[in-house]
């Protein structure tokens, strides 16, 4: 009888699990907003983005096109892919947005994210800011010939301050291909900001830069190069296009409105004509003004339009392996050797004095080592979702130590599932932890 009660249980939790798994959200189109949107920027405060996103929020605000209000909650880290990373996996009912550059392409194309932008539904496009090359002030380059010919003589002597795996990165990547030869030697600094730190203080030569950031450290001491635009940008007449000066670089930046893959189109749709309503208001064109961003809009098919060019384009540049972190594998693997033989060098002058010492690699022991590290590497390489090998590792970690495994093999499969998924959801819903998947 108890045995049967308790197949029923697992049962109905196991179902629980996948119907829990494949429920839909709880929205109704046509009463959203019913409660604040989050709108996920993935940087820190205070860079452009950052100030962007609260600009166009403040004129929504202003101008009443939303019955709710939009809260932008910063999460920076790894390049914007933390905070991309949780859009993708939030619930697809309107009320979580992704505020992200071409940082959502370049950080694909870079190896640092599985999903591209078609892991989301593009909302809109909106502005449009011209890119620039630039140097320190008192720099010998004086010019976009002079940088190449130097990067091209001298192969990884100029220090490019880059966002890796950012547009910083793939701005500095499309020099190189204008010339043969041309390597920067690309070091990770991070946003605008810590990029003109880097130069300003003698440790990076170069870097790219918006348009809005250059004209916000141009008097702390930064001097462009090239504009990468097809004319000269009006906020900046005197500085040449790289077109000008003989090569062949076309970069813009634009600020993408992104909404989780299923979210209803009425919604996305509802969204787009409120930020597009926001970039008509005279507050929204009085900043774009004062940082020489062009007032574009974009949505349906000139965005998708748009989408689609970005992605050929940053899709085309080479990449090369650049190293930016210690190697950890091979780190943790010097360090587990070295336990390795302080233990086996205790157990030998045990041995030796006669004396005994617990059995530290029994088959057991050796299974669970293995084990565990086949775990952090499976959730380290992104393999599989943090639910999935977890289930897999409590079930098989039970069943080396239960004495009957094979008796307990439902209840135990199940409670591994249970753990699995409801951390999962522990950690990605409430506690707002990023997890693999």
């Amino acid at each position: 009888m108890v045995n049967h009660r308790l197949k029923k249980i697992t049962a109905a939790l196991i179902l629980m699990i996948f119907a829990g798994c494949d429920a839909q959200p709880d929205t109704t189109e046509t009463s959203w907003p019913a409660r604040p949107i989050k709108v996920i920027v993935p940087f820190g405060e205070g860079g452009g983005s950052d100030i962007f996103a609260r600009q166009l929020i403040r004129a929504i605000e202003s101008e009443g096109l939303l019955k709710q209000p939009m809260v932008v909650i910063n999460v920076g880290g790894a390049g914007g892919t933390i905070g991309s990373r949780r859009v993708r996996d939030a619930r697809p009912d309107g009320y979580t947005m992704l505020m992200l550059h071409e940082g959502i392409f370049t950080a694909h194309f870079a190896g640092r994210t599985a999903y591209s932008a078609d892991a989301f539904e593009a909302v809109a496009g909106t502005g449009r800011m011209g890119m620039v090359v630039a140097v320190e002030i008192n720099s010998l380059i004086k010019n976009l010939g002079q940088l190449m010919q130097e990067s091209a003589a001298k192969p990884e002597s100029l220090l490019f301050a880059a966002n890796i795996g950012a547009p910083s990165h793939f701005g500095g990547l499309m020099l190189e291909k204008t010339t043969p030869g041309s390597v920067f030697r690309f070091v990770q600094y991070g946003g605008g900001a810590d990029r003109f730190t880097a130069i300003s203080g003698g440790h990076a030569d170069v870097s790219v830069f918006s348009v809005e950031e250059y004209l916000r450290y141009r008097e702390s001491g930064l001097r462009a190069l090239a504009v990468f635009s097809s004319t000269r940008l009006a906020g900046i007449p005197n500085i040449p296009t790289a077109n000008e000066q003989g090569f062949e670089v076309l970069n813009s930046a634009m600020h993408f409105w992104w909404m989780p893959k299923g979210t209803p189109t009425a919604i996305c749709e509802t969204m787009a004509d409120v930020i597009g309503k926001a970039m008509l208001s005279s507050q929204m064109q009085k900043v774009m003004a004062e940082s020489w961003t062009k007032p574009v809009m974009l949505r349906g098919q000139p965005l998708q339009d748009e989408l689609n060019l970005r992605t050929k384009s940053i899709g085309s540049v080479s990449l090369r392996k650049i190293t930016v972190l210690p190697d950890f594998p091979f780190w943790i693997g010097c360090i587990i050797a070295v336990l390795a033989a302080i233990v086996l060098l205790k157990k030998m002058r045990c041995a030796k004095a006669g004396l005994s010492s617990p059995a530290v690699f029994n088959r057991l022991s050796l299974i669970s080592y293995f084990l565990l590290v086949a775990y952090v590497l499976v959730l380290a390489m992104n393999w599989t979702s943090y639910a999935m090998a977890t289930a897999v590792f409590i079930f098989i970690s039970g069943s080396l130590i239960a004495p009957r495994w094979k008796s307990v093999m439902l209840p135990l499969a199940a409670m591994a599932l249970v753990t699995g998924f409801g951390l999962f959801y522990l950690f990605t819903k409430i506690l707002v932890v990023d997890l693999p998947g």
